[in-house]
């Protein structure tokens, strides 16, 4: 029977110099009821902590079930921050290395494989990622199974709605088939690479949740320079199947060789610790229902965009859009991991926590809005870096980064909902964007785009593509500015006073 006094568990330091006796086997101290209580603190090795089941009871020192080792949380951060800034720098000298090797059409159809596996990728992830992150540390002897059962729930799921996916979108298979390959192998590249890529950012949560974050950093490196090296030789002579086989024949070998050294790091993170806990179904449903909806709509919302767009303008005028929203994407993906340590301050000062909003606000604004700024008045130049045809796409890119400004308010709303525990509410308002601004991207209408107006011109191509995706980047930031007003309406009417200390 559960003992109805039990209170919640505290720690206590532990002092290696207590026992005067040197034997080999010590015996774990009792704390003394005079002794001050406090907070976890590593005692009798590396990762151990001190668990006090009540104040009145025996605190037994011993290692917790999945303790960590004291500051790998903040490298944590910083190992997924480095391979997260590692893998957009990669993806730019891929993208500026296939407008160099590739016509524009080819890099537009190689684009379209690549955005729709990674959309698939990253719906069907179910937002496991965090929950591994949120559940390993204290899983203890049940990590292992934990891991398995999330990586082969993961795998399937991505396999199977990729392939209902490419079976939609035969284009698709086509372009990974190459032009002599059936349409067969095009499909199970694409359902491979989905089913890969979903277990692969996965990977990079385990060893970071398993107290190993900078393996994180080293297999990203390593995986962008050999998917880089590929481009350049696959890519000169496939075309845009060489762009998807540069992906493809990575992720399989990652994932094959990634799992075995996976295997070997959770058996040993269990061995090292006493005990664990599996969360339970409730738990698990609880997390991973309205964040699970919110991550589909975020996945959707930076590769559907610019799929859709290729799939209804064509390849040439849907590379030059792939690449401008590239930027909204970079500043997209910087501006969330800038507000994600609004959570943890909350957290550890909740009488605080208006006052932190708004100056987690203030910065957020002081930092991007001048970046967005430069990158409006570079924007002919930076493109003109991947070829005149993608330089015309200027005005997109700018008109692109207005909307981003609107949107830096709305990525800040949403990490006061995640700091507050609104979960339903974070994920309405990411769905909410996601389906106004793919709404306002396909009723756009096409009419007569690029090849219209090519009069056999590369300057008349060029114009054509401006001209023909304007309307589509003036949709994105129509939407930003009404998602940023509502907001603003929000907060002067006074509707986030459920943060503590606001008056």
């Amino acid at each position: 029977m559960a003992d109805p006094d039990r209170t919640t568990p505290i720690a206590a330091r532990a002092h290696r110099t207590a026992w005067p006796h040197r034997g080999p086997a010590r015996a774990p101290r009792i704390a003394h009821p005079a002794e001050p209580i406090t907070t976890p603190l590593p005692v009798l090795g590396p990762g151990g902590f001190v668990i006090a089941d009540a104040p009145t009871q025996p605190i037994a020192l011993g290692r917790a079930a999945g303790g960590r080792r004291p500051g790998a949380g903040a490298g944590g951060g910083a190992a997924m921050s480095i391979s997260s800034a590692l893998g957009a720098l990669a993806g730019l000298v891929s993208w500026l290395l296939a407008a160099r090797l590739l016509p524009q059409a080819e890099v537009g159809l190689a684009a379209a494989v690549v955005s729709a596996f990674i959309l698939i990728a990253g719906m069907t992830q179910l937002n496991l990622g965090l929950g591994l992150m949120r559940w390993l540390p204290t899983a203890g002897r049940y990590a292992p199974p934990l891991v398995w059962r999330s990586l082969l729930s993961i795998m399937p799921l991505s396999g199977l709605v990729g392939l209902g996916y490419v079976l939609a979108v035969p284009e698709l298979a086509r372009t990974a088939a190459g032009a002599d390959g059936s349409h067969v192998l095009g499909t199970c590249l694409f359902v491979l690479a989905a089913a890969g890529w979903g277990a692969f950012v996965i990977h990079d949560y385990v060893l970071v949740a398993i107290g190993k974050p900078w393996w994180c950093v080293w297999r990203n490196g390593l995986f962008a320079a050999v998917r880089i090296t590929l481009l350049v030789v696959l890519g000169t002579t496939l075309g845009a199947q060489g762009v998807v086989l540069s992906w493809v024949g990575p992720i399989v070998v990652w994932i094959a060789a990634g799992s075995l050294v996976l295997a070997v790091a959770v058996r040993r993170f269990a061995r090292g610790a006493c005990g664990g806990t599996m969360p339970c179904p409730s738990e698990v449903v609880g997390f991973l229902g309205p964040t699970a909806v919110a991550q589909m709509g975020y996945t959707l919302l930076l590769n559907q965009v610019p799929l859709v767009v290729i799939l209804r303008f064509g390849p040439e005028a849907g590379a030059a859009f792939f690449i401008a929203w590239q930027a909204t994407v970079v500043v997209e993906t910087a501006a969330t991991y800038f507000t994600h340590s609004l959570s943890a301050a909350c957290a550890r000062e909740p009488e605080r926590a208006a006052e932190l909003v708004c100056a987690s606000r203030r910065r957020l604004l002081v930092v991007f809005l001048p970046l967005l700024g430069v990158g409006a008045l570079l924007a002919g130049p930076g493109l003109s870096i991947f070829g005149p045809q993608y330089a015309a796409a200027a005005d997109v890119l700018r008109v692109l980064l207005l909307g981003q400004a609107f949107r830096l308010i709305v990525v800040h709303e949403l990490a006061v909902r995640t700091a507050t525990g609104r979960g339903v509410a974070f994920a309405r308002l990411h769905l909410t964007g996601t389906v106004l601004v793919l709404a306002a991207v396909a009723l756009v209408p096409a009419g007569d785009t690029v090849v219209g107006t090519a009069v056999g011109t590369a300057g008349g191509t060029a114009g054509g593509t401006a001209v023909a995706l304007l309307p589509v980047a003036l949709g994105y930031a129509a939407v930003q500015l009404v998602l940023a007003t509502h907001v603003g309406v929000l907060q002067l009417r006074g509707l986030g006073r459920a943060l503590p200390g606001r008056h």
